[in-house]
């Protein structure tokens, strides 16, 4: 019997949607502990969470936190799912980069100027943070496929990971779906996807 992972976040909008996507991906059978918050930021979630950030994870043993560092676990502990690239393959510094393009460069600003447009964080951060975005957004959109995946010619964590940051652009009006049409609607029909609600915000 698969083991269940444990994921403990707000709801499908936040960065859980990674996990809960990849863990359909790999056929790992996903309990919801959902949090309002501010709980995220007491015992007994900060317990499992010092930071009082979400996503938490609990699997194969393991609390975990950090959506990308789990992701990448994750995917690494099932390699035949194929959803990593391995050391030794000609694309994995491919693989690695588009993965901390949108993990890291685009999505915390992302991140941000969505916090920032709800009043969540000072609204002052959503202009300064709305320029850079203006600025690095078109050359990863002009970079992406226009069909098919970002390397190894199968999807991997990668195409999650630029899906979730396009995923907030398009819903904070800094792109539009028909920008990226031609990569993304296949990312959009995959089953993994749909059963996760990754993208019931832009649909």
């Amino acid at each position: 019997m698969t083991e269940t992972l444990h994921l403990h976040a707000f709801g499908q909008a936040d960065r859980s949607g990674k996990i809960r996507w990849l863990c359909g991906e790999l056929g790992i059978p996903v309990e919801e502990h959902r949090l309002r918050p501010p709980d995220h930021r007491k015992p007994p979630y900060t317990e499992l969470n010092p930071y009082g950030m979400v996503p938490t994870a609990q699997y194969g043993g393991r609390t975990m936190i950090e959506s990308t560092a789990i992701s990448t676990w994750l995917a690494e502990q099932h390699p035949d799912a194929g959803l990593t690239v391995s050391a030794d393959h000609p694309e994995r510094f491919d693989y690695l980069q588009w993965v901390a393009l949108f993990a890291e460069t685009l999505e915390s600003r992302l991140v941000e100027y969505r916090l920032a447009k709800v009043d969540y964080i000072p609204a002052v951060f959503a202009d300064t943070t709305k320029a850079r975005l203006e600025r690095q957004l078109p050359i990863a959109v002009a970079q992406l496929p226009a069909e098919g995946f970002l390397v190894a010619g199968r999807l991997t964590l990668a195409d999650i990971e630029a899906a979730y940051s396009l995923r907030l652009a398009i819903a904070a009006e800094l792109l539009a779906l028909d920008d990226v049409a031609g990569y993304l609607r296949p990312l959009m029909a995959r089953p993994a996807a749909q059963a996760a609600g990754f993208f019931a915000s832009i649909e």
